[in-house]
């Protein structure tokens, strides 16, 4: 009983500090239109927001956000949330601001935070961001993301230079041209109907799904240390070499065979000289084609 009033009279001597105060909600809303340069670049920075980003035909830049923060209990400390948002040379800076600490908490916290962007399709993308999920629709400038937690999904895109760097999450991409390149450590890379002249794909843990024409004379190059990794061709041929140390080779119609040993394998497809490799350590490789 006496240990049960000390922890009663801890409790209440912390709730007269100064330092603690009860917080029910913190909001932050932002809605404006900015100006933005003909193939301009839209720069974003944030963390765990789920961000929807949508190519129009507009020629400036939409950008809404909204975040809402509820506490319910107590907390000592304060946290502090902006978003700076700056026009200049032609692109758009976004960036989020937050400060404070909170040194002491009791209760349960939720936290909503949507940034919806609407810009040129035209345009170009750069994003980094920790702990997001992105919905990125109709831009078809260059986008560059690099994200440490989260999931990706391009959809409708013609951009023709797209790089994606992952620490734990999936990509889903639909479309794109011209060079593509990602770097992910953890997480599955699923892309459609493309149509890459270059590619490079690094995967550290992951499974890869690949649909894209093979331009003449372009280059493809995947490697991963265990993954399996499906490549489909929609048009177009070459040469394919798959280097392996513990990993397993199938083939569909049209691929033919020109050399085979325990750790190399030498593939050909007719209708074009694009230059393939692959290499793994342990997994497997499917390589097929798909008439449109």
């Amino acid at each position: 009983m006496k240990q049960l009033f000390s922890i009663c009279g801890i409790v209440l001597m912390l709730l007269a500090t100064n330092n603690l105060q009860a917080q029910k909600e913190g909001e932050f809303h932002l809605d404006q239109v900015y100006a933005l340069g003909a193939n301009g670049t839209v720069h974003l920075v944030s963390s765990d927001a789920d961000v929807r980003i949508t190519g129009t035909d507009r020629s400036d830049v939409h950008v809404k956000i909204d975040r809402f923060e509820q506490v319910n209990g107590i907390r000592s400390g304060r946290r502090r949330f902006s978003v700076e948002v700056e026009e200049k040379g032609g692109d758009l800076f976004i960036e989020e601001r937050r400060s404070g600490s909170v040194s002491f908490s009791m209760g349960s916290f939720r936290t909503e935070y949507e940034i919806v962007i609407e810009m040129p399709s035209n345009g170009s993308l750069r994003v980094r961001g920790e702990d997001d999920d992105y919905i990125i629709k109709s831009i078809h400038g260059a986008i560059s993301i690099s994200s440490e937690d989260g999931d990706i999904d391009i959809y409708d895109t013609k951009s023709s230079n797209i790089d994606v760097r992952l620490e734990d999450g999936d990509l889903r991409l639909a479309g794109g041209t011209g060079r593509f390149y990602a770097n992910s450590e953890d997480g599955d890379l699923d892309i459609r109907n493309a149509a890459f002249t270059e590619l490079e794909i690094v995967i550290e843990d992951g499974n890869v799904s690949l649909e894209t024409t093979l331009a003449d004379n372009g280059v493809y190059d995947i490697r991963s240390d265990d993954a399996n990794i499906e490549f489909t061709v929609l048009s177009g041929g070459g040469k394919f070499l798959i280097s392996k140390d513990d990993g397993r080779v199938n083939s569909g119609m049209g691929f033919t065979v020109q050399e085979e040993t325990d750790n190399r394998v030498l593939l050909s497809l007719p209708g074009g000289s694009a230059d393939v490799e692959i290499r793994i350590n342990d997994g497997r490789v499917r390589l097929d084609t798909k008439v449109r």
